[in-house]
């Protein structure tokens, strides 16, 4: 539900298309990734909350399609 976990899923999944062999790879790959999230993205996430929220609601705390 949370837009942290969309994002961090998002990054894995660039991760997996271009796996990093050494620790500094890896660091300058996630920071690549992270520096390019634009500041709409993130809104763009938050704005999803109360839709998700209301789903939740719905469901009475049980599992949604989030």
């Amino acid at each position: 539900l949370s837009p942290i976990e969309t994002l961090w899923h998002n990054m894995k999944k660039q991760l997996r298309k271009n796996p990093a062999r050494t620790v500094s790879k890896l660091k300058a790959t996630l920071q690549n990734i992270w520096d390019n999230i634009s500041p709409e993205k993130c809104a763009r996430l938050v704005d999803t909350m109360p839709s998700k929220i209301k789903a939740v609601i719905s469901n009475k705390g049980d599992v949604t399609q989030y």
